[in-house]
């Protein structure tokens, strides 16, 4: 099911790559900074420290500058990115009502809040939030629970499954809710009782 972070799975892949190719470029240098890589390639025995002539391309110092200078204006982009990124924005949602009355006019953000306000009052819930992502035709719920650490999770699932979801499901006046659900285990010190 898709989380409401997607772009950290591709961040990680991204950083895992980056980091592949700067270890085989300085695998590279210093391999043929010492000498190594010569003497792999002309079969001779490798010489003790570094080559004496080590002779390089007059392009090439130039080429690195340029790489090492796009490699930086992209890390920074990345990491603006990553500073300012935040929730999608909930919808309004027009609600289908009788159209000689009028029509309702929902924030999904609200039913989000509604639902969240809802679980955290059950016994060992710590925190909830809840963003409901998505248009009308096709949204998600994202549940992030915290509990205290001796809250049976199957029973507090369950009890979210058949008494919150419903609830919200109706409200928002939909057949099907795709849900996510995080439970995260809290500290037993700091307890709130319901």
């Amino acid at each position: 099911m898709a989380t409401p972070n997607r772009p950290a799975r591709l961040n990680r892949a991204l950083l895992t790559l980056t980091g592949v190719i700067l270890l085989l470029g300085a695998t590279y240098v210093l391999l043929r900074g010492t000498g190594v890589l010569a003497s792999l390639l002309n079969g001779q025995p490798a010489a003790d420290g570094l080559a004496p002539a080590l002779s390089v391309p007059w392009w090439l110092p130039y080429a690195a500058i340029a790489v090492a200078a796009l490699i930086g204006v992209l890390c920074l982009m990345w990491l603006l990115a990553q500073v300012g990124r935040r929730r999608a924005g909930s919808e309004s949602w027009h609600l289908p009502t009788d159209p000689a009355g009028g029509s309702t006019v929902l924030d999904a953000d609200a039913a989000a809040t509604a639902v969240a306000e809802e679980i955290e009052d059950y016994p060992g819930v710590r925190r909830t939030r809840a963003a409901i992502t998505g248009s009308r035709s096709r949204p998600r719920l994202h549940l992030t629970v915290t509990t205290e650490v001796d809250t049976p999770v199957t029973e507090l699932r369950e009890r979210i499954a058949g008494e919150a979801l419903p609830r919200l499901r109706a409200a928002l006046d939909i057949q099907d809710l795709p849900t996510e659900i995080l439970v995260r285990l809290g500290e037993t010190t700091g307890r709130r009782t319901a």
